[in-house]
């Protein structure tokens, strides 16, 4: 429903400039005509990729947030149900919530009878994987970046190709208003590509730096709730209502 939204709004967009630029061209608009010079490789290839940047940014930016991934909630109830020995109960609520912190918290807490060792591969094996997935997420901007001004640099060959050919026609002297029109789709598909990619790279290298940041501090979170769990002076022990961390003093 959310990504149904952005490209609808996106469409809107799209056709509101399009038209716009329309109306600028048809009353001899100097911004119109540079923006429409660009011909079918700008209206059919780069300006849907800009449409495609948008629209990925906006849902990486609502996706990729702190308060969404490492929810301060969750934190907060697992020291909590740790240090109250509820393991089996902070299982079930880490089960039901759906953010990257529980998942890693869950993925170790589970392999609690196996010892400490299986907990930290665990943990390390689904933070890997949940951090991997996020970057998946956000590969889109990278090759969009990188692809955007090798279209911009095929219409600047394009571009530069019509106008030799009509240097061809000229018998060598071309008017420069023959020229003007291949020279026109040349510059505004470099420009077109330059303006798709530079935020798509901006956005990825951000939104990258962002998921790294949210990606050590689950570590450390994970890291100082095994420390309570696993400590040398615990056992892990089985009983009728499920696992139950009890302190080795309590044994003797």
């Amino acid at each position: 429903m959310r990504h149904l939204t952005i490209m609808t709004l996106a469409a809107i967009f799209l056709t509101v400039f399009t038209s716009d630029l329309l109306a600028q061209q048809q009353s001899g608009s100097r911004v119109g005509d540079f923006l429409i010079a660009g011909g079918y490789l700008v209206w059919c290839v780069l300006l849907p990729l800009s449409i495609l940047t948008i629209k990925q940014i906006v849902q990486s930016c609502l996706l990729i947030r702190r308060s969404r991934l490492l929810p301060n909630s969750v934190a907060a109830h697992a020291r909590e149900s740790v240090a109250d020995s509820r393991v089996k109960s902070l299982l079930e609520f880490l089960k039901e919530e759906d953010s990257f912190l529980s998942r890693v918290l869950y993925a170790g807490l589970r392999e609690a009878r196996n010892g400490r060792s299986a907990m930290e591969y665990s943990m390390a094996e689904m933070l890997e994987q949940d951090t991997a997935d996020l970057l998946r997420k956000i590969e889109w901007l990278n090759i969009i970046g990188n692809v955007a001004p090798m279209i911009g640099l095929f219409g600047t060959v394009w571009g530069m190709i019509d106008a030799f050919n009509e240097i061809v026609r000229a018998g060598g002297q071309p008017e420069p208003s023959e020229l003007a029109g291949g020279i026109s789709v040349a510059l505004v598909t470099t420009w077109w590509g330059l303006i798709v990619a530079i935020p798509a790279l901006a956005a990825f290298g951000f939104l990258r730096n962002r998921i790294d940041s949210i990606s050590s501090e689950a570590a450390v979170i994970a890291e100082e709730l095994l420390s309570s769990v696993a400590t040398p002076t615990t056992h892990i022990i089985q009983t009728r209502s499920g696992t139950k961390i009890k302190p080795e003093d309590e044994q003797a």
